[in-house]
């Protein structure tokens, strides 16, 4: 991406020139793909994710700000490119949260959702825990799954698999892609936290759908043992 380099500063001249190589990197057959995969999706142009974080990498080599002053987050891959330098910037998180939870409120689907996403230091994840709880909360599909999916990389711990497992366990939205991404989220910790786990699958405190979807994951998954594949089949509702 050329930038304007006599200033190191992000301008509208480097804005367009993110949308002359959005279109350039157009290709109608994953668009058509792409639209079909995703229900829902804002206007896009068919731009494959690894061309969209090399765009992102190299904004965050120059000025990461002057782009966030100025996206305008009208197509999926500017509203992508916005989340991809929101979590690439190297900065403490609670410099950081006001930018998520301004971003929150543009995911409108699961392919931003689940790449808008960015591991913490150590020190920093009761933070993120304390952050996260307000979507937890909420009514709406995509916060719920950003809460979920930030919980991924961030709360299967020693310190948070509790909570998380509780907070996983309370959820009972209707919709499928909060209920997937539970489902998902309860096979990650069982493979990373078994005993935990095994024990909120085996009190059944899921719905049937979540609960049986969880153990199909978990029977797919190459890091379960044939022993506990088996040993899932006894859990299903």
């Amino acid at each position: 991406m050329e930038m304007n380099r006599s200033y190191n500063k992000f301008t509208q001249i480097d804005y367009d020139s993110i949308i002359e190589q959005f279109k350039n990197h157009s290709d109608e057959k994953f668009k058509k793909f792409h639209e079909s995969l995703v229900p829902g999706i804002k206007t896009t142009y068919g731009v494959r994710v690894p061309q969209i974080r090399a765009i992102a990498k190299e904004i965050l080599k120059s000025d990461p700000q002057g782009f966030l002053d100025l996206c305008q987050d009208t197509t999926f891959e500017e509203i992508q490119l916005h989340g991809f330098v929101i979590s690439g910037l190297k900065v403490p998180l609670s410099e950081k949260l006001h930018l998520v939870a301004e971003f929150i409120p543009l995911i409108d689907n699961w392919a931003v959702c689940d790449t808008f996403s960015f591991k913490v230091k150590e020190n920093e994840k009761s933070l993120l825990w304390d952050f996260t709880q307000a979507y937890f909360d909420s009514d709406k599909t995509y916060d719920i799954r950003y809460a979920v999916v930030t919980g991924l990389s961030n709360f299967i711990t020693d310190v948070h698999i509790d909570s998380y497992i509780e907070r996983l366990a309370s959820i009972t939205h209707e919709d499928y892609y909060v209920k997937m991404a539970v489902a998902w989220a309860v096979c990650d910790c069982f493979i990373k936290q078994r005993e935990k786990t095994e024990k909120l699958l085996s009190e059944k405190r899921l719905d049937p759908w979540t609960q049986n979807k969880a153990i199909q994951k978990c029977r797919e998954s190459r890091r379960v043992s044939s022993e506990d594949k088996e040993y899932l089949l006894s859990l299903k509702i």
